[in-house]
């Protein structure tokens, strides 16, 4: 989904054209460069991260290999599950099921997600 169209803020960049943020230690070779995302050499022995803490990306739906055929259609597709992600409140379960639709609504309403980086001003 995200090796065409696809924007990234406040990544790292690698030297041969990939992105890096914290995390992703295991996912790249030794000797591959990365710049921070402020522009400057990087190393893991760095004392500042790699990526802003705030990082994103944004990529078209319509590259998703695995979206519905009828994603698009007016009269909807089947909802087997709705997923939410996101930072959350500490003693928040990471996963919980809603007893039926009308409970799922509820709970939908009342979510609460962490303040981002960029909500905090950092």
């Amino acid at each position: 989904t995200i090796f065409k169209d696809t924007i990234f803020t406040n990544v790292a960049a690698t030297n041969d054209g990939g992105v890096f943020w914290e995390g992703l230690e295991k996912e790249i070779s030794d000797d591959v460069e990365i710049t921070d995302w402020r522009g400057n050499k990087w190393t893991r022995d760095s004392k500042t991260p790699a990526a802003h803490p705030n990082s994103r990306f944004c990529s078209p739906a319509t590259q998703c290999p695995i979206i519905d055929p009828a994603w698009e259609d007016p009269t909807g597709v089947p909802i087997d599950a709705i997923i939410f992600g996101g930072r959350r409140p500490e003693g928040v379960p990471l996963i919980y099921q809603a007893r039926n639709w009308q409970h799922g609504v509820f709970i939908g309403a009342s979510m609460k997600s962490e303040a981002t980086a960029a909500a905090e001003h950092k």
